[in-house]
């Protein structure tokens, strides 16, 4: 298994209110992935869109996560304020380095 990077920029009218919800999203990726979810940051781009970075386990977890929870009820207030997604990609991570 490698560790994955998802990399998800979006629009989102009402960055506050996403954020709000971001902690109800977090709970339930490592209520569903345990072990397989690693970690998540979302950031803001000059240009006003969003970039969700969250580090997966594996491609695996990475690809099940990605399909299952769009649609998936309890995590439903935090994409229906997603708007224009305008790119989505899984990447190996290669090397890491932490201080």
């Amino acid at each position: 298994m490698s560790t994955t990077i998802e990399y998800v920029r979006f629009a989102c009218a009402d960055p506050e209110r996403l954020t709000a919800h971001r902690a109800k999203l977090i709970t339930l990726l490592r209520e569903r992935y345990g072990s397989d979810f690693l970690g998540a940051h979302l950031a803001r781009y000059e240009d006003g869109s969003l970039l969700d970075l969250i580090l997966w386990a594996s491609p695996e977890a990475a690809a099940r996560a990605a399909e299952e929870m769009p649609a998936d009820p309890a995590a439903g207030e935090f994409f229906s304020l997603i708007g224009e997604v305008h790119e989505m990609r899984h990447a190996e991570v290669l090397h890491s380095a932490q201080p």
